[in-house]
């Protein structure tokens, strides 16, 4: 009995040491895996964002530590009708209706002779500079002099819309050349509100409210910068006008701590993205 009981007593150890060790990889494992979630999740929130931006003119801040930057947007497609003075008609394909409602109007830009978009920007636009339904539709309607012969499309019973844009003064806009209604969005690195101690990845669209949209963050998070021709991203950002796409450092944190970490594990993705709203070369 003394010789079954010793035996047992031993097995019952390994068993105990297996089945620990197993909880301890088990409860290491998922808050690693929690931590990519985190990191791939806030990589699909901006990709839709950073690869509509231009690639020459659309990045319009960022900040030296590499925790924010703020680019224009294009939110509404069409193409040019006509200008005159201050006002320009274009024609717009069709849009979700709630896209355009979360939307807020900064400018507008059309592409120029020599392949780049020309921002118009109407200084802090009020209520009479906001797009508003055109007051001269047969300027893109119409098949007389000066008109552009535009047939308006439907798609899924939504319908484009012809309107007129404000600017503060002529916009020499080409006529046919495309056009795109544009908002300033900001994605920022900052002190979470949900997890004290560790950053959160915040967008904002101007003239809204800052939005968390996941958390938590390693305070090593950031963005990196690329140049036109450069092979590997800058920490140092450069000029504005020369970003030509983002690296993402994604470093992600679990939000509980492992049996076998007194503090949270974390894991580091990065990923490259270039603006795909290139001009013609």
């Amino acid at each position: 009995m003394l010789i079954s009981m010793t035996i047992l007593a031993i097995v019952g150890l390994a068993f105990t040491k297996i089945l620990r060790y197993q909880t301890t990889y088990f409860s290491h494992e998922t808050t690693l895996r929690t931590a990519r979630t985190i990191a791939r999740t806030a990589t699909n929130l901006m990709l839709s964002d950073l690869r509509a931006v231009q690639d020459s003119g659309s990045v319009d801040s960022v900040a030296v530590d590499g925790r924010l930057v703020r680019v224009y947007v294009p939110y509404r497609y069409g193409l040019v009708c006509g200008t005159n003075s201050s006002t320009t008609t274009v024609s717009l394909l069709p849009s979700d209706s709630s896209s355009a409602n979360m939307s807020v109007y900064k400018g507008f830009a059309f592409r120029n002779a020599t392949g780049r978009y020309t921002f118009v920007f109407p200084n802090n636009p009020t209520a009479a500079d906001i797009p508003a339904t055109s007051t001269s539709p047969a300027t893109c309607t119409g098949s007389g002099s000066g008109q552009a012969q535009i047939s308006s499309v439907s798609v899924a019973g939504r319908t484009g819309d012809i309107i007129d844009l404000k600017s503060n003064g002529p916009s020499n806009a080409i006529p046919l050349a495309p056009v795109f209604l544009f908002q300033r969005v900001s994605y920022s690195f900052k002190t979470s509100t949900v997890y004290p101690g560790a950053l959160g990845l915040f967008r904002n669209v101007e003239g809204g409210t800052d939005e968390e949209l996941i958390a938590p963050f390693d305070t090593a998070a950031r963005f990196r910068f690329y140049k036109s021709g450069d092979d590997t991203s800058r920490v140092t950002p450069p000029a504005v006008a020369e970003i030509r796409g983002l690296e993402l450092v994604l470093v992600a944190k679990a939000p509980r701590a492992s049996s076998s970490n007194a503090s949270s594990n974390t894991v580091k993705m990065a990923t490259s993205v270039f603006f795909k709203n290139v001009r013609a070369f």
